[in-house]
């Protein structure tokens, strides 16, 4: 039997929910984050948010925009929410990936004022947006990840793929770099084992 303790922390899982997310990936991706949402239920003072990122065409004049959705606050939220929720998502849509880490960021920071802070992120891979692509989106990325890292909150990245994807894997890399972690979303072991020691961090 192991026992751990952890500080008050505030902890944002985001997923991608881009087209090349459908099927298989994206069923893991929710599983996944269920389970991380349950077990924090289960943890005292470990809030949770869940949000999918895309893009839709938004605003009066319909413009074509990376957008985030927030669908589950644990501090407003009861967990039926998430799992009422999630079977309705579909993926559809680009990954903007570091085009709405900003966005994110701001709100890890501004709910986790005296709390630990962590971004978990699920995707499978390459960003692209409109001219958002290649070896420049990643950069851009990694750099929006260093920020998140600077403002203190810790990143935890997970593959969400199978074989074939070497290319895009080589590209998680380079973005999420010693936090890309590339192991069964369906082993919850091994999950548990890596936010774990995330959780236990010293900062």
């Amino acid at each position: 039997i192991e026992s751990f303790a952890y500080n008050p922390g505030m902890l944002h899982i985001s997923i991608d929910n881009s087209g090349s997310m459908n099927g298989d990936r994206i069923r893991n991706a929710m599983k996944t984050t269920m389970a991380i949402a349950k077990a924090c239920s289960m943890i005292d003072n470990m809030d949770v948010v869940v949000s999918f990122r895309s893009a839709d065409n938004v605003g009066q004049g319909r413009d074509y925009l990376p957008v985030i959705g927030i669908i589950y606050d644990s501090r407003r939220d009861h967990i039926n929410k998430l799992v009422k929720i999630m079977p309705q998502v579909r993926a559809c849509g680009t990954t903007p990936e570091g085009l709405c880490f900003a966005a994110i960021m701001n709100e890890i920071v501004n709910a986790s004022k005296g709390k630990d802070s962590y971004f978990v992120n699920m995707c499978d891979g390459m960003p692209w947006f409109q001219n958002y692509g290649g070896n420049s989106a990643l950069m851009h990325t990694k750099q929006q990840v260093n920020k998140m890292r600077r403002e203190g909150i810790k990143v935890l990245s997970y593959f969400i793929g199978g074989s074939g994807f070497g290319d895009a894997k080589e590209a998680f890399q380079k973005m999420y770099g010693k936090d890309s972690q590339f192991i069964d979303t369906n082993n919850l072991v091994s999950l548990a084992k890596t936010m774990n020691s995330k959780f236990l961090e010293v900062a």
